[in-house]
């Protein structure tokens, strides 16, 4: 065009800088950004606002800013444009200068702003710019409506969300998918599923979106046959392998426990580290923890990067599993990667040390972290009574306040279970009144606690006491804390009415048949005992197999008594365990 003697005018330089972005040819784009200034084009507002797109489209946030700087008139579009290219603390430094030079934002400004305001969490800001647009007859327009919608439900108001949501007079997908992530963020998930099916009546079509924002409610909610049903509509519309809804669709499937449903998506989809660290999560809490540890070795086969989550997960399941050789290993690469200082990993890292009894290490991990939380001196004070040494657990409890951190109900299951093993009554007492003073409302295992406590020191005539003066029907905890003391201290017939109890509420539940009878076996009386044994019989009821596991090089073994591992060389564990 210009090697014809043709001039390029202000309508040419955009559609050739749009090109250039698309395909983000930067050094062309600035070739023509020389022939704009060489041709006196630069001066023009139109051409300007094109070449800060250019630079935003391109991730040159510089030379945008240059250019914006340079430009000798700027309209609201030129605003916008740099408002939406900026990272949030730069968005609204903008946002502010233009306000300032007295530029009146329009509804992009406003739609753009919105999200910044939410990043940064200044949501008494973001309601300013709610009402400016309220006086300037803006609110109805649907991408501020939109922006709002977002803003409320991450503000936690899903009540003002809901209600802009019903005042929109057009609504388009965009709206309903605020509206199903606004109930699913804020914990009304039943809400969320039944605005599926309404904007189906409304003859809006649901997206992939709407499908990955609905999911987590269903299982949340443990809702299987509702997250089958949109699983197989996402099937047919073709949606089931995007990657963001396989892994909602997997997320669903483990934290509805069909783990070997949630193998199969994993299977069938493409994967990315979500994908890995959903089911090494999932596995870590089940019986299969062997399986975290070989999504984890996977992964990196992968090609993948490791996060928190995926550490959390894989540490989880060494101490479900009492893996401290896999645990350590891991905990080292932590330090290498120096993530071992991030507050999740170090309470899991507790958490590992002090279900493998190695209370020492756990120790050091403790008074190495540079922050620690309730979740942190909980998990030792629990380690510490479980393991017998219990004024360092009460002395920790103390310690607790002193370090400013306030006491949480978890906190009083783990020093009165210390207070129980023991054998500190009095002190028990002490904590569990100082509990209902600091309004804490003592729950089903803070009375299974005081149970087991005073069962213990048999003092049962006080126990019952608390049982009869509950407000609710107790749970098993408590009968089984009962059943236990009463096991201690041979009292058959107290003994009986727990069991009874237990055997209504858990009738599948193998402990407390073998309790039971072994309270009378104790007691001489054998045959009650066998007859607690063919009522297990009777209701097929089978006692689960205790497991063991051994280590050799890098694989943890699992097996029941008398299961032969093919794979393991007896040589090669003897010379190991040395």
């Amino acid at each position: 065009m210009i090697r014809s003697g043709v001039r390029p005018d202000d309508h040419t330089f955009p559609f050739v800088l749009k090109v250039c972005a698309d395909f983000v040819e930067v050094k062309k784009g600035m070739e023509i950004h020389g022939v704009v200034f060489k041709l006196g084009f630069n001066c023009d507002v139109y051409v300007g606002n094109t070449l800060l797109q250019f630079y935003g489209n391109c991730g040159d946030l510089r030379g945008a800013e240059k250019v914006f700087g340079e430009m000798a008139e700027r309209d609201v579009v030129s605003w916008n444009i740099v408002i939406g290219v900026f990272s949030v603390n730069d968005a609204l430094d903008m946002f502010r200068s233009m306000v300032y030079e007295c530029l009146k934002p329009d509804s992009v400004t406003i739609s753009s702003m919105l999200p910044v305001l939410v990043e940064l969490q200044l949501f008494d800001l973001a309601e300013e710019v709610h009402a400016y647009s309220i006086r300037m007859g803006m609110e109805s327009d649907l991408f501020i409506s939109n922006s709002l919608i977002d803003m409320y439900a991450k503000s936690g108001h899903p009540t003002k969300a809901s209600s802009m949501f019903n005042k929109m007079k057009v609504c388009n997908i965009v709206s309903w998918n605020a509206m199903i992530a606004n109930f699913t963020q804020n914990r009304r998930e039943v809400e969320a599923i039944n605005l599926i099916q309404e904007m189906q009546v409304h003859g809006e079509v649901p997206s992939s979106l709407s499908f990955t924002n609905v999911l987590p409610a269903c299982a949340r909610m443990g809702l299987l046959s509702t997250g089958k049903e949109i699983h197989a509509r996402t099937f047919r519309m073709g949606h089931s392998f995007d990657v963001f809804i396989s892994n909602a669709l997997t997320d669903m499937y483990a934290k509805c426990g069909c783990l070997n449903l949630a193998r199969k998506v994993f299977s069938m989809s493409q994967r990315d580290e979500v994908t890995y660290n959903i089911l090494i999560v999932g596995y870590s809490q089940t019986s299969y923890c062997l399986e975290s540890l070989s999504l984890l070795k996977e992964m990196h086969s992968m090609g993948m990067n490791y996060d928190i989550v995926s550490f959390v997960g894989a540490i989880s399941a060494c101490a479900n599993i009492a893996a401290i050789k896999q645990g350590k290993e891991i905990h080292g690469l932590l330090v290498r990667k120096q993530f071992h200082t991030h507050l999740f990993v170090a309470n899991s890292l507790l958490d590992l040390y002090m279900k493998c009894g190695k209370i020492d290490i756990a120790r050091e991990v403790f008074d190495r972290m540079p922050h620690r939380d309730v979740a942190s001196w909980n998990t030792m004070i629990m380690g510490y009574g479980m393991l017998g040494e219990i004024e360092t657990a009460i002395n920790l409890f103390e310690e607790m306040m002193n370090d400013g951190v306030e006491y949480d109900s978890v906190s009083y299951i783990a020093v009165l279970s210390a207070c129980s093993h023991g054998g500190l009554v009095e002190k028990g007492r002490e904590y569990f009144k100082e509990m209902r003073c600091q309004n804490l409302e003592p729950t089903q295992m803070h009375y299974a606690c005081m149970v087991d406590l005073l069962g213990r020191a048999g003092l049962f005539e006080e126990a019952l006491e608390l049982i009869k003066g509950l407000a609710f029907e107790p749970d098993v905890n408590i009968w089984g804390a009962l059943l236990g003391a009463c096991r201690m201290h041979g009292n058959i017939e107290l003994g009986c009415w727990a069991a009874d109890h237990l055997l209504k509420l858990k009738p599948d539940h193998c402990g407390y048949y073998v309790l039971l009878s072994n309270l009378y076996a104790e007691a001489g009386r054998w045959d009650e005992a066998d007859r607690v044994r063919e009522l297990m019989k009777s209701r097929a009821v089978k006692k689960n197999p205790g497991f063991s596991w051994v280590q050799t090089r890098d694989k943890v073994h699992a097996f029941v008594v008398g299961e032969k591992v093919e794979d393991l060389d007896p040589v090669v564990w003897l010379a190991e365990a040395g």
